[in-house]
């Protein structure tokens, strides 16, 4: 599948910041105009790839299914997806993709639900809004609804929102889904709006390699200089974050339009959480609990692998040298 495929399919090119002739061009999916996205368009839009030398075009592609397919075509050379696409698309098809580098490394989610809705337990028999039918937000979804006696599909139905956090949330205010995981701040947003809170889904799960920079080995091997580079900006942007908590929460709201309020508490809350991986650092112990959250979803079996079949951490490692970390 082609770039003029994936725009046909509706898939946005977005942010592309001119810069000098000799600079590479790379592509980069992310999945919504959200926290755990930013620091992708930090990179770019506050020159930390420049820097490496690299124009980066992000493209925007609301399901992590079609980055997937977009990143083995070759389409795509960075998708900042969960680190469960990556688990289940090599262990059903074979493949050997690879996380890289961590972008966020935990999962703060909140379950919403509709304002009918005053109780877990009355999500049974409902519809929910999920990014897909597995992985990533719907794994937790599913385990922590599951930790409170609800399974799938015995209690409930699942439908597909493309878009991420904004748009489930947007889903929820239109009356199509009864309840849906939103990230922070959006589900402060919701409860502000008088969607009820029906719990944090960090009780159940609290160390997860929820987002990262995952990549190709067909592509990245013959242009590992590139990955390196690309890696360098990323981990710039992230401790950029750190250093400049008030910055990011004004880009924020800025660039990607989140009102001030949430923007400063959304920036807060990853940071003071370390949500964020501030030199780039793969949580494998957070992986460990995506093979486990994978294997009760029926993608894995015993005896589970280890962690570092899944990742390639030497385009990091690079990185982080040549940074002086």
């Amino acid at each position: 599948m082609k770039i003029v495929a994936l725009v046909v399919l509706g898939l946005a090119w977005s942010y592309v910041s001119p810069l000098p002739s000799v600079a590479e061009t790379v592509r980069a999916g992310y999945t919504s105009r959200d926290l755990n996205y930013l620091p992708f368009f930090i990179a770019q839009k506050r020159g930390f790839h420049a820097k490496e030398g690299l124009q980066t075009e992000l493209v925007s592609i609301g399901r992590s299914d079609v980055q997937l397919q977009a990143l083995v075509t070759g389409d795509l050379h960075f998708a900042n997806i969960n680190a469960d696409g990556i688990i289940a698309w090599n262990e059903r098809s074979g493949g050997n993709l690879k996380v890289a580098a961590g972008s966020s490394n935990a999962a703060p989610y909140l379950l919403i639900g509709a304002k009918n809705i005053k109780r877990v337990e009355d999500l049974k028999g409902q519809r929910l809004g999920v990014a897909s039918l597995r992985g990533g937000a719907t794994s937790i979804l599913l385990s922590y609804l599951k930790s409170k006696g609800l399974t799938y599909p015995r209690d409930f139905s699942m439908a597909i929102i493309s878009g991420g956090t904004p748009a489930r949330l947007s889903a929820l205010e239109s009356g199509a889904i009864a309840g849906a995981v939103l990230g922070i701040p959006y589900g402060d947003i919701a409860v502000v709006k008088g969607f009820p809170n029906l719990g944090d889904t960090m009780e159940v799960i609290s160390t997860y390699q929820f987002n990262s920079i995952n990549v190709n080995p067909a592509w990245a091997e013959k242009n590992r200089a590139t990955v390196v580079k690309f890696i360098k900006g990323h981990i710039q942007a992230l401790r950029w974050i750190y250093e400049k908590p008030a910055g990011a929460a004004e880009f924020l709201t800025r660039e990607l339009g989140l009102e001030a309020v949430y923007a400063r508490r959304g920036i807060d809350y990853y940071t003071k959480m370390q949500v964020y991986a501030v030199n780039g650092e793969v949580t494998l112990p957070g992986l460990k609990v995506n093979i486990q959250v994978q294997a009760q979803d029926g993608v894995l079996k015993e005896p589970l692998p280890a962690p570092e079949k899944y990742t390639d951490l030497s385009y990091l490692r690079q990185a982080q040298k040549e940074l002086g970390l």
